[in-house]
């Protein structure tokens, strides 16, 4: 028999690659590696998402206008979510197309840190996905519920590279903003290189799935590459199932600006000729109706 290609050994390779990269970058300037950190995961996300999905940095918007604090990665359907880029390089993505969103960190010293990363993340997943309601994912037409459906929430980790709390003190800072917060704004992952993978436990084992979860789960004492292939798995997966929502341009450029039109009868217009076969099927105000009176509060006072 020939030879077989295995997906989890060429991954875990790539994962050793890229332990191998960070590594050369913290022995370099520390100005140069935090120019760079975000931009080796973002590389590394690329080469293993489908080729639909894109990752960049940027803000994450809502059709109400609420944008998101920065975010060092975002992960987006290319094919279903417009950019808006402005002239100094910062872009803008519609929630409907982001699909999962994370924060690159150096260092991690202390609870504030940790939890001024989750911030970050909780400014995206509260961000409404549903457009109050009018949107339906692509896939099946059901309505977004992110309050319920996981699928429906973008999916959001912290990686940490060069140093942080350790496992316990970490845990216990998650566990108290867990508790501070509603099921659906909660984090999926905390990676820490070369240390440990924390995340959350459903009945089935390790489980990033907040809306199943009954505690948290930890992996360690592995080599790193393994950690990292843990990572790559649970985000890959994440991304291809998470919901991508209908997008409305007309809701967003129009924002809460009132509607600037007025409609016009054609009572007492020369259009001749019966109407179409699918307006006759369609009720219509009396008053639209020829030769009849147009009421005072028909047309918006000027």
């Amino acid at each position: 028999m020939g030879n077989q290609f295995n997906i989890s050994d060429f991954v875990a390779n790539e994962a050793e690659r890229l332990v191998v990269a960070f590594r050369q970058k913290l022995v370099s300037h520390s100005g140069e590696f935090g120019r760079a950190r975000e931009e080796i995961v973002r590389e590394f996300l690329r080469q293993q998402l489908p080729k639909r999905f894109a990752v960049s940095t940027g803000f994450v918007i809502d059709v109400h206008g609420s944008v998101s604090q920065q975010a060092d990665i975002v992960v987006y359907d290319a094919q279903e979510c417009p950019v808006f880029a402005s002239a100094g390089g910062v872009s803008f993505f519609p929630c409907e197309g982001v699909v999962c969103a994370g924060q690159v960190k150096s260092r991690i010293n202390s609870k504030q840190e940790y939890h001024a990363a989750l911030a970050n993340l909780q400014s995206i997943k509260s961000l409404d996905r549903s457009a109050s309601g009018s949107n339906v994912t692509l896939r099946t037409g059901d309505p977004i519920e992110q309050h319920k459906d996981h699928l429906d929430q973008i999916f959001t980790f912290v990686f940490v590279i060069e140093h942080c709390l350790k496992e316990r003190a970490l845990m216990l800072a998650l566990l108290e903003h867990l508790g501070n917060n509603e099921r659906f704004l909660w984090p999926n992952i905390t990676y820490v290189f070369d240390k440990y993978f924390a995340t959350l436990g459903c009945h089935g084992g390790i489980c990033p799935n907040p809306m199943d979860a009954f505690g948290m789960s930890v992996v360690k004492d592995v080599p790193n590459s393994e950690l990292l292939l843990w990572f790559c798995r649970l985000v890959t997966q994440a991304v291809v199932a998470t919901n991508v929502a209908t997008f409305s341009y007309h809701s967003y450029m129009q924002g809460n600006k009132p509607r600037p039109w007025r409609c016009h009868t054609f009572r007492d217009a020369p259009v001749t000729g019966p109407l179409p076969d699918h307006l006759t099927e369609i009720p219509v105000p009396d008053w639209w109706q020829p030769n009849a009176k147009v009421p005072d509060d028909a047309w918006p006072e000027e």
